[in-house]
């Protein structure tokens, strides 16, 4: 059994303990520390045979699997009352491994990575996007200020997560030139490396391929 996973169980049983007198059993805790990790029992967890949790430090993004904790959460018979819930079971899960010195990346908490992905990681920092389509902005007079995402879909394999993500970057044509394109279409694929548990990850890796759209042209003449 993986030191961490059981450092995880004995942190959430002591915790639960100190905060209402009542205890949470040794296998409950255990199962909802798997789910955590991405594991629908315990069992599996410790039957990991590549992405062990002590490679933990490794990962830049963790990813608690809150949809299967919900789920396990539901399944399991005999959970204590007053047991805190799937968010907050998580953070605290999160913040021991940060103070421990386990982990040091981002924790996303979401039950919605596809969502997640476009809404918060994109929109902090759309520079990773528009910084490779500086090529296609130079081809126009525009100035670009609008990274539109259109779709994100995700591809969940053994060793890799990849999110595939298409979109827009629009602008406005310098006033004083000729008009020559003020969006430019991008596909990007975003590779994440899978490192520890089925929820840590590294930094992805970015390609993205862009034209500017000429969809919107036509000849006067036809």
């Amino acid at each position: 059994m993986s030191t961490i996973q059981k450092e995880c169980a004995d942190f959430l049983r002591t915790t639960f303990n100190n905060l209402t007198g009542s205890k949470l059993g040794s296998g409950h805790a255990h199962e909802i520390v798997a789910a955590y990790f991405g594991y629908c029992t315990a069992a599996a967890l410790r039957a990991e045979p590549t992405y062990q949790l002590s490679a933990l430090n490794e990962a830049a993004i963790l990813v608690p699997d809150l949809r299967l904790m919900d789920e396990r959460m539901q399944q399991l018979n005999g959970l204590p009352t007053g047991l805190p819930n799937v968010d907050e079971l998580a953070s605290q899960l999160s913040s021991f491994l940060s103070a421990n010195g386990y982990l040091s990346g981002e924790v996303w908490y979401t039950r919605d990575l596809e969502e997640y992905i476009d809404v918060s990681f994109i929109q902090e920092d759309p520079m990773m996007i528009e910084d490779a389509l500086s090529g296609e902005m130079a081809m126009t007079n525009a100035f670009f200020d609008e990274l539109y995402i259109d779709k994100v879909s995700l591809d969940v394999g053994d060793d890799v997560l990849v999110a595939n993500v298409s979109g827009a970057l629009n602008g406005e044509n310098d006033p004083d030139k000729p008009f020559s394109g003020d969006s430019i279409v991008f596909t990007t694929m975003m590779t994440f490396e899978r490192v520890a548990g089925r929820i840590g990850y590294r930094r992805p890796e970015l390609e993205t391929s862009g034209a500017v759209d000429d969809s919107h042209y036509y000849d006067e003449d036809a």
